[in-house]
């Protein structure tokens, strides 16, 4: 016969009414061993398993209707009944996990940390770690905003000796940390993460720089080595970085040839790596510098390597080997007017070294080249009087007279013969550099004297002409100074009116030698040529116009104009690093007017910004304004290059 479900369920009613529960119990289990999912008879039976006092039978019924809720996805009904049975079994650990597990699922997170944690506490008190632990693993990893949580389940899982699980739960730590801007917590997070696995390459690499940043160069030694750099050139960046900020220069000395090799745009970190190094080790920094100028060279880039070694020794005045290089390079590309700079400064720098010889070498072949600048003049008086010679400016009138003529030679005079250069390790030199030493050494073996030597008067002819080898052909170096400088020699060009006091001073004689430049040979060309550029330039002949200008740029009366004139052709011809050198020429010669030179200034300024040139450029457009204040947009254009320089 059938099972009718209907009259099994009027019969259970029927009992319940007359009080007779055990049979209504009876007829309630008959119906669900016919149909088991009838989930209304379930909850009943469980509601009458309740009523009769047996709290495990009805939370066996709700425990069945509840997780066949959760299964289908009804979570808030599912979640309804476990709170049911908690309240006839409070002491049920599974009802309450399954609470907890479906408020997480619900987002409700606050109560499902209550849960647990109610759960752990139940585990603990009865003695439970292993079940408690298990617990706080869990809690670890339901909340990914709760730190602590997670943190203690990281410890936990290594102290039960899951090293990589430790380590995997430390590193996932890490980024959810950096996310947050919580860059020390992850530090540690990931510091803790590599000590339990040693093998995290990115994580060692990551923590060094840290320790960099922080100046905390120990610590990133002990994370990084090559092994872990490998090729990859970040990683070995960071590692001479650590290198050179703990003094292992041998080591980063070795390494930066190969980061640029691996990667040729490296070179411009390598720079920015000098500079961060330039105020605290310069040594440091010059290695960096060396190995960008040497990738610069490679590329046949001279103007670029020159650049790199301006800024540098801006940074680190008198650096004697970044000096050295910069004149080498200038030498090899060509760079004409930022190797005379350059020697100038190197000069400087063997004087305030204590190194008189080598200052006197290369003053002297300033002095030759350009006798008219005070400043050669008096870089070679002070290199005379710390070698002790006995009457330096004697010495020095005797040099300009021709008598005793200097020995300096011109890489970029036309014509300069081939075997006066020698080859040497680091490249081509000027012969003239040794000869000029010998010179040096001879002089400062002089005798000693209390008063200027004493020299026979010329025989009777035509005044002997300076023989120094002059920079240029027509320059003022070829200019006859035996009227000018005789008196200094006994021997005086003509005689003086009676009333003429005598000259005692050599500066009395180098003012009437830079008045004489003005007015003799030379001066006539250069204004012919001057006049021919202009009409070249109107015909729109600029090459022939750029040979006649650089002519004329020979001559200090007109420099200002030709070299501006050659600057701004060049800039308009995209040659940067020419466009620079002439305007930068320009403005070491007198401006005639307040305007030009302002207008002169703003122009190499704004070149030299164009070009990259960010710390050149500021001092420059930041002297136009201490002259010119409100001048254009230069004051725009230093606040720009001034947030540039300092990263704002």
């Amino acid at each position: 016969m059938a099972f009718d479900r209907d009259d099994a369920l009027k019969k259970a009613e029927k009992l319940l009414r007359q009080g007779r529960l055990d049979a209504a119990v009876a007829e309630y289990v008959r119906v669900l061993e016919e149909q088991p999912r009838d989930w209304t008879t379930t909850n009943t039976l469980g509601d009458l398993y309740a009523r009769v006092g047996q709290p495990d039978k009805a939370a066996a019924m709700y425990a069945r209707i509840a997780d066949h809720l959760m299964h289908e996805g009804f979570y808030p009904k599912a979640a309804a009944l476990y709170k049911k049975i908690l309240k006839i079994k409070p002491e049920d650990e599974t009802s309450l996990l399954k609470l907890a597990e479906l408020s997480a699922k619900q987002g409700l997170l606050a109560d499902a940390k209550t849960h647990f944690a109610a759960v752990a506490e139940r585990r603990r008190f009865r003695g439970d770690k292993r079940g408690a632990e298990e617990i706080t693993l869990r809690l670890g990893s339901l909340d990914p905003g709760d730190i602590d949580a997670r943190r203690n389940a990281a410890r936990l899982t290594e102290q039960n000796g899951d090293q990589a699980g430790a380590a995997a739960r430390y590193r996932d730590l890490h980024d959810d940390l950096l996310e947050k801007g919580r860059d020390k917590e992850a530090i540690d997070a990931l510091r803790e993460s590599v000590r339990l696995n040693p093998q995290d390459k990115d994580g060692r690499a990551e923590l060094a720089r840290a320790a960099v940043t922080a100046g905390d160069y120990d610590s990133a030694r002990g994370y990084l080595d090559r092994e872990t750099a490998g090729s990859d050139p970040a990683l070995l960046m960071a590692l001479v970085n650590v290198d050179l900020r703990s003094g292992s220069l041998e080591e980063a000395r070795e390494l930066l040839p190969r980061i640029i090799a691996i990667d040729q745009e490296r070179r411009h970190e390598v720079v920015d790596l000098a500079w961060s190094l330039a105020d605290t080790s310069p040594d440091a920094a010059f290695l960096c510098i060396e190995n960008a100028v040497d990738a610069a060279l490679l590329a046949t880039d001279h103007a670029d390597a020159a650049s790199i070694l301006q800024e540098f020794v801006t940074r680190v005045p008198s650096h004697v080997a970044a000096l050295l290089k910069l004149v080498e390079v200038c030498v090899d590309g060509g760079l004409e007017a930022t190797m005379y700079e350059a020697q100038a400064q190197l000069a400087d720098a063997y004087l305030s070294r204590g190194q008189p010889a080598e200052a006197r070498v290369i003053a002297e072949d300033l002095v030759a080249r350009e006798p008219w600048e005070r400043g050669h003049i008096d870089r070679f008086r002070r290199a005379l009087v710390m070698l002790k010679v006995s009457d330096p400016d004697a010495l020095i009138a005797e040099r300009l007279s021709g008598q005793a003529p200097f020995t300096a030679t011109d890489p970029f005079a036309d014509g300069f013969p081939p075997e006066s250069v020698q080859a040497t390790a680091d490249g081509a030199r000027p012969a003239a550099f040794d000869e000029s030493r010998a010179t040096a050494t001879a002089g400062a073996d002089a005798p000693s004297n209390t008063s200027a030597p004493q020299h026979p008067a010329p025989a009777p002819g035509p005044p002997a002409p300076f023989t120094g080898t002059p920079s240029k052909p027509g320059s003022p170096a070829e200019i006859d100074l035996t009227g000018i400088l005789g008196d200094l020699q006994g021997t005086p060009a003509m005689t003086p009116p009676p009333d003429t006091p005598p000259r005692q001073h050599l500066e009395e004689v180098f003012q009437d030698f830079r008045d004489e430049v003005s007015r003799q040979t030379g001066v006539e060309e250069a204004a012919q040529q001057l006049k021919l550029a202009r009409t070249y330039l109107e015909v729109g002949m600029t090459d022939e116009a750029i040979a006649s200008l650089t002519t004329a740029a020979r001559s200090p009366r007109h420099r200002f104009e030709a070299a501006a004139i050659l600057g701004r052709l060049y800039r308009e011809r995209n040659d940067t690093s020419r466009a620079i050198e002439w305007l930068e020429r320009a403005a070491e010669a007198p401006a005639p007017g307040l305007e030009q030179g302002r207008s002169l200034l703003y122009d190499l300024g704004t070149t030299l910004e164009g070009a990259g040139e960010t710390a050149r450029a500021l001092r420059v457009l930041m002297e136009l304004q201490a002259d010119a204040g409100d001048y254009r947009d230069v004051a725009a254009r230093v606040d720009r290059l001034a947030r540039v320089q300092t990263g704002g």
